[in-house]
């Protein structure tokens, strides 16, 4: 019985091949996934290490001591519109709450973070494996929070803080398909971005700090299209 058994598993793969063999005959190598309808999770790509990251998807002004600024990082997705349109949407968002009670009182503190970021990439003629692109990226986010102290028997002090930042740029790269169902790619941006003035607001009224603009040329990490 086993006999039989390891002879018909050997003629089905014998079989299987065969049939693989004769479809793809012709068989030439991945072929850009450039069509209406295609669809990938985008993500940044460390070569040589195994992890994924978020995708960039803007810069805010921050408003602490130094009045610096922050880069946001969420999801990626693309899709193809048309047979060489392509739209890359990316979502940041985060909130955070914590409570701190000890000898002096009551602190509560609450921060939210939202970005969104729109690529639009118009596809070249593909080469081999390779689509170049040509396209342009727009970027806005956002950070809002607040510290509320209640000190032991006193009243609530509350003090708020905003930022935000703004970015748009033109940018070319391109996607190469290595493989079925996978893509990596880079790209140049030559672009804008702003931001804006960060506020912390207390009972003794608002700072504000300094806004700043920058304008160059700018360079994206490896990026990994898992498409489906």
């Amino acid at each position: 019985m086993k006999v039989i058994i390891h002879s018909i598993v050997l003629i089905l793969l014998l079989c299987s091949n065969i049939l693989f063999a004769q479809a793809n005959k012709n068989y030439d190598g991945p072929k850009p996934e450039v069509y209406k309808g295609s669809q990938s999770f985008v993500f940044q790509y460390t070569p040589f290490q195994s992890n994924l990251e978020p995708v960039y998807v803007g810069s805010i002004s921050i408003p602490d001591q130094n009045l610096s600024s922050a880069n946001l990082f969420g999801a990626g997705y693309q899709y193809y519109f048309t047979n060489q349109i392509a739209v890359v949407f990316g979502l940041s968002y985060g909130t955070t709450s914590s409570t701190l009670e000890d000898d002096n009182g009551k602190t509560e503190s609450s921060l939210t973070l939202f970005g969104i970021s729109v690529d639009g990439n118009y596809h070249l003629a593909s080469l081999y494996s390779v689509s170049p692109y040509i396209g342009l990226h727009i970027n806005y986010g956002l950070l809002s929070g607040s510290d509320e102290f209640t000190p032991d028997g006193g009243q609530t002090s509350t003090t708020d803080y905003s930022g935000n930042g703004f970015g748009i740029a033109a940018q070319c790269g391109f996607d190469w398909y290595f493989t079925e169902g996978l893509s990596l790619g880079g790209k140049y941006a030559l672009g804008f971005q702003s931001l804006g003035k960060p506020e912390i607001t207390t009972e003794d009224g608002t700072e504000e700090g300094p806004s700043s603009t920058a304008f160059g040329i700018s360079t994206f990490s490896v990026i990994l299209n898992v498409h489906f």
